[in-house]
């Protein structure tokens, strides 16, 4: 497996581009590490963050604890990539949950998009006028 990785005494560094893997996936997969390792992020380069992974148990595996890392970064990516994909979806999931439990909430919605419609028609009326 080829993987950008420095390994030092009790120590192993990746190097990850955050185009790649963005800030919010690095620090999920780290927080999932601090029962196993400590932790240190840098940042190397422009387009590189650099991860120390330094285990809590001397006896591990060094390239083991980095796939594992790597692992997670996979992990949290598809996470992170699903929950931008069904943002509509669950958004109207929750509204629909909301609205049945109180139905009030359903006509006050309803009216202020009717109100916010009628606002934005207006508004280009208006601008049709000026020209």
């Amino acid at each position: 497996m080829k993987v950008n990785t420095k390994k030092g005494k009790g120590w192993i560094k990746l190097s990850l581009n955050p185009s790649v893997y963005p800030l919010a996936t690095i620090y999920s997969a780290g927080y999932i590490f601090l029962d196993k390792a400590y932790i240190y992020l840098d940042k190397e380069s422009k387009n590189k963050i650099a991860v120390f992974i330094y285990p809590k148990k001397k006896s591990q595996n060094l390239d083991k604890i980095a796939g594992e890392f790597y692992n997670e970064l996979l992990n949290y990516a598809h996470y992170y990539t699903s929950l931008k994909t069904n943002a509509d979806a669950v958004k109207m999931l929750m509204q629909r949950a909301l609205f049945s439990a109180e139905p009030s909430l359903a006509k006050e919605a309803e009216e202020e998009e009717i109100a916010d419609l009628i606002k934005e028609l207006e508004e280009e009326e208006d601008k049709s006028r000026e020209k």
